[in-house]
């Protein structure tokens, strides 16, 4: 913001500022979901991917967060932005891009820099280190990257770590001090085990995956209890917030063409958890359960990539998603909760979700359940470079034949 400020001075928005990235978030994840579609990861519909991603603008804490503009909103933002920056350019195979979004993530929200386990497990696995020929492993790559590419790759990253080095030591009197253990000393006493400890992994959990909403009663004959959305601004389960992360526990997540993709947003969820799980605080002042805000995106990438198509129940639970959080962010950015905004946002949720039901039967193409026909070795480049084009040709002569989504398969 400094340049803009510098140029701008007291008529610069903060606000304005970080609806914009909130606004960018929505556009890049949808980007995100059409790469995986080209490069046939998911089957899904361009139609699908846009419900997708306008469901993680409104349905999700990402709503409340981009609205007011207060700096710790900002910077989580501005680091939603990194991560959808990082996945985007990751599977697109632009590793200098992707490595400068884990660089943004870092001087933005520290922790949340272990979104880069994607990039280099994926760089990794193009490599051929990691691969199953035959029932065995093989550990050794392919071929061996040159330095130049290497130094290509980690130099944006590289920069971005200086310039964070550098500001911890002018700032903080160390470069890995993020100065959080001298404001716990100096402001908060009472945290006791320190920035980081497994003491805080169970109250975190508990805000972050159990903590639901209550009810107020004035006395015990209160015959018109009145609902408590914000209950001390400790937070609620993200399953409160997002109905929709429900079809991760109850339903399966069907066949991808690629596993080891799936396998590898998994662990770095479980990862990037155990870190947010691990910090001093849950998140206060807050709705919902703004540190686990990282995971979403991954959470949606994961969401396309399972087998069962878009469906009424799908869309039902993405218009409560919607819902809750228009409820919350009214609760957050104006202290009260009033009849007459939750009749008109259901309203407009129901109407929303009829048009997007309407859209997804109307796309009259079959939506099989996906199977792995490309191989998963994808050659460096843009997934939208005419190299899919050669590739596929290439593959038809071998006999191969990959189908595109909405295609039948060939071979079935």
């Amino acid at each position: 913001m400094v340049p803009f400020v510098a140029v701008l001075g007291a008529n610069f928005s903060d606000i304005w500022f970080t609806w914009i990235f909130a606004a960018l978030n929505i556009i890049l994840l949808f980007r995100t979901l059409e790469v995986m579609r080209v490069r046939c990861i998911t089957n899904r519909t361009p139609i699908e991917n846009l419900i997708m991603a306008i469901t993680f603008g409104f349905g999700t804490i990402a709503l409340w967060l981009g609205l007011g503009g207060r700096i710790w909103f900002t910077a989580q933002t501005i680091s939603a932005f990194g991560i959808m920056f990082t996945l985007h350019s990751t599977l697109s195979r632009r590793w200098p891009l992707a490595t400068l979004g884990v660089g943004m993530v870092m001087l933005t929200r520290v922790p949340e820099a272990l979104v880069g386990i994607v990039p280099l497990a994926v760089y990794l696995h193009d490599l051929g280190i990691g691969r199953r020929v035959q029932r065995q492993w093989h550990f050794q790559p392919q071929r061996w990257p040159s330095v130049y590419e290497l130094g290509a790759i980690l130099a944006p990253f590289a920069v971005a770590l200086l310039i964070h080095l550098v500001h911890n030591q002018l700032y903080f009197g160390n470069p890995l001090s993020i100065g959080y253990d001298i404001q716990n000393q100096q402001n908060y006493p009472a945290i006791k085990y320190g920035v980081v400890s497994w003491h805080y992994i169970w109250p975190n959990f508990v805000v972050d995956f159990l903590r639901w909403p209550s009810f107020n009663y004035v006395d015990p004959y209160d015959v018109k209890p009145q609902l408590d959305l914000f209950i001390d601004g400790m937070g609620t389960s993200m399953f409160f917030s997002t109905p929709l992360l429900a079809i991760f526990i109850f339903t399966a997540q069907g066949k991808t063409p690629q596993p080891w993709l799936r396998t590898t947003f998994w662990v770095a969820i479980a990862i990037m958890l155990v870190a947010i799980l691990a910090y001093c605080t849950t998140g206060w002042r807050q709705v919902g359960a703004r540190y686990i805000y990282a995971i979403y995106p991954l959470l949606f990438l994961l969401l396309a990539q399972r087998a069962a198509p878009l469906d009424t129940r799908w869309v039902g639970l993405a218009g409560m998603s919607v819902f809750t959080n228009l409820l919350l962010a009214q609760r957050f950015w104006e202290d009260k909760s009033s009849i007459e905004f939750m009749a008109g946002s259901a309203g407009i949720v129901l109407l929303a979700c009829i048009v997007a039901t309407i859209m997804i039967r109307r796309q009259e193409q079959p939506h099989e359940e996906i199977v792995p026909l490309v191989p998963e070795m994808v050659t460096v480049g843009s997934a939208y470079s005419s190299e899919s084009t050669s590739q596929r040709a290439l593959l038809e002569q071998e006999g191969v034949i990959p189908y595109q989504p909405g295609e039948r398969n060939p071979q079935s």
